[in-house]
């Protein structure tokens, strides 16, 4: 008995290793050199001849089923495409690619070998370098490209995998379309492709979006140097995900490379414009806009929490006209299109200032716990003929205190930088803007409140027209000056003339209608878009405060 079963075990254990034996030679001389020839056969024939597939080494554990291959290169070959680049049917866009490692577990070979069903749980690349190439179109009508299923059903069924991981991707993108070639990296981009399928039905399947159930990637610390030479502006976080159809962006920055005057010196004189928005979440993203049009076409965008902060500087006198970039125009001449049905906006500080040559300071005008909306923010050609007009409506605490709705229209397809803007200011305490009237025209309020401002206009690059109403009362100014030691004093008999003779302490008087100033404001050229809008609300309460000829007289007294 005991020889018996001493004998099936002799037997057993042989034919184990026989099996172990037979599995490593097909492994070895079989199933490995059919992996990689099928590998490169398949990318060579799949691409007309137009690319090569190589790589260092390649292992197959067949009782595992994992591979593993490195050193992977994919090589055009450039002579046959620049023979053929002007043919219908060869792309505009040239890829190489060079990746460390290729790890693929769980590869189901005999399902590959008895049903050609390839199927992997996972295929991992470690830090891949992919270049891609656009050039030039051809002046013929291309093509309809070929389905990736006719290329693979040469070789297979059908082609699964569970789960695609890019880990510590470098993306660079050239654009020789360009006068210029533009040159995009893209660091550290990391993308997770989720239930990926080729099939005779895949592509019919509106759930997934270019054969996959989910595409998501996330790419960390994005830099674009070229953008402004006074300006750094960079990404932390971008986010995608196709399942979701959503982009989410975390910290955008554009920060000016110098502070305030520094800055003004070096722009000829122009504004320093710096913004951060900490949070951007767009939402029901067109993804087939987004990859094969270049277009960010979305029903939503939330932005949470940011700063705006604008700084000008008449000191330095402004070397070139501003004409053709208010913010809209410039909105209009981005190369990268979007449309954006809705842009919610909220939790934003914004403040403007102005340095003073003659006080030698600057204090802000701000605007806190702003919130709002946009509607229709495109510049998009073919939405801009259907409706050129954004609307935008928002909600802000002027200087921290004051409540201000503010309602603008934008034609965005205006070559004249199209606006009309109209406001209603809340209650104020005008002590609160005193530091700023000190600063920029060495005027203190000594003491007035404002019941209610409104205003209306409506503009273009050129002039803005339109009117306003400040009803206030107890309003007592005082005029300052610098003397020889640079210390402020009142200027005692410019005070007093101007109180009894000039300054109106109230709007409307008893017993009288309101009074209403008119803005008839011809646009410096030199000045930016935020400046104009100030000075076409400063003559509008200039005109209700100051009585008939009392400004020119008071300028006039001003300069003696």
């Amino acid at each position: 008995m005991k020889r018996g079963i001493i004998k099936w075990g002799v037997t057993l254990g042989a034919a184990l290793l026989l099996l172990c034996i037979a599995g490593l030679l097909a492994e070895r001389y079989y199933l490995q050199p059919l992996l990689v020839k099928t590998l490169k056969k398949s990318v060579e024939e799949a691409s007309e001849g137009m690319y090569q597939l190589k790589f260092e080494n390649l292992t197959y554990e067949p009782f595992s089923g994992n591979a593993t291959l490195s050193g992977i290169q994919l090589i055009p070959d450039t002579l046959l495409y620049n023979k053929q680049i002007n043919n219908s049917s060869t792309s505009n866009f040239v890829y190489i690619a060079y990746i460390q490692k290729i790890l693929l577990v769980n590869i189901r070979l005999f399902k590959l070998i008895f049903k050609r069903n390839l199927e992997i749980d996972l295929l991992q690349f470690n830090k891949p370098a992919i270049e891609v190439t656009q050039h030039k179109q051809s002046k013929q009508v291309p093509k309809p490209p070929v389905s990736p299923y006719k290329v693979i059903s040469k070789f297979v069924k059908s082609f699964r995998v569970k789960k695609v991981e890019f880990n510590q991707m470098e993306f660079t993108f050239v654009d020789e379309t360009k006068h210029r070639p533009q040159r995009i990296i893209l660091n550290k981009l990391n993308i997770d492709i989720t239930d990926f399928l080729i099939d005779s039905l895949s592509h019919l399947d509106s759930s997934r979006f270019y054969y996959s159930k989910n595409t998501a990637f996330e790419l960390s610390k994005l830099s674009f140097p070229s953008i402004s030479p006074l300006h750094d502006f960079r990404l932390d976080t971008v986010s995608f995900s196709s399942k979701g159809k959503q982009i989410q962006v975390k910290g955008i920055h554009y920060i000016p490379k110098f502070k305030g005057r520094q800055f003004t010196a070096k722009a000829d004189g122009g504004d320093r414009i710096a913004f951060v928005f900490e949070d951007i979440l767009v939402t029901q993203v067109d993804l087939n806009a987004l990859v094969f049009d270049k277009k960010l076409i979305a029903h939503r965008a939330n932005i949470k929490h940011g700063n705006i902060n604008v700084f000008g500087d008449g000191t330095y006198p402004t070397l070139h006209s501003k004409v053709g970039t208010y913010p809209q125009q410039i909105f209009r001449k981005l190369p990268f299109k979007m449309k954006l049905d809705t842009v919610n906006v909220e939790n934003f500080f914004i403040a403007y200032s102005e340095y003073n040559p003659d006080t030698q300071s600057s204090e802000d005008v701000s605007f806190t716990s702003t919130k709002g909306n946009l509607f229709n923010m495109t510049n998009d050609t073919l939405p801009l003929l259907k409706n050129p007009i954004c609307a935008a409506y928002f909600e802000s605490l002027f200087m921290g205190v004051a409540r201000l709705k503010a309602h603008f229209t934008f034609n965005i397809a205006s070559h004249r930088g199209d606006f009309t803007c109209n406001g209603i200011l809340g209650g104020i305490d005008l002590k609160h803007i005193s530091p700023i009237t000190e600063a920029l025209a060495l005027t203190k309020i000594q003491s007035g409140k404002v019941k209610s401002f409104r205003f209306n206009m409506k503009g273009n690059e050129y002039n803005i027209r339109g009117q306003g109403t400040l009803v206030y009362n107890d309003l007592k100014i005082v005029f300052l000056k610098k003397d020889k030691d640079g210390e402020i004093k009142k200027r005692k008999w410019v005070t007093n003339l101007a109180d009894v003779f000039f300054i109106q302490d109230q709007n409307p008087w008893p017993n009288e209608p309101v009074r209403a100033g008119k803005i008839e404001y011809t646009r410096n050229p030199k000045k930016s878009y935020f400046g104009t809008l100030w000075l076409s609300i400063r003559q509008v309460l200039l005109r209700c405060v100051v009585k008939r000829k009392g400004l020119k007289q008071l300028n006039k007294i001003g300069q003696n």
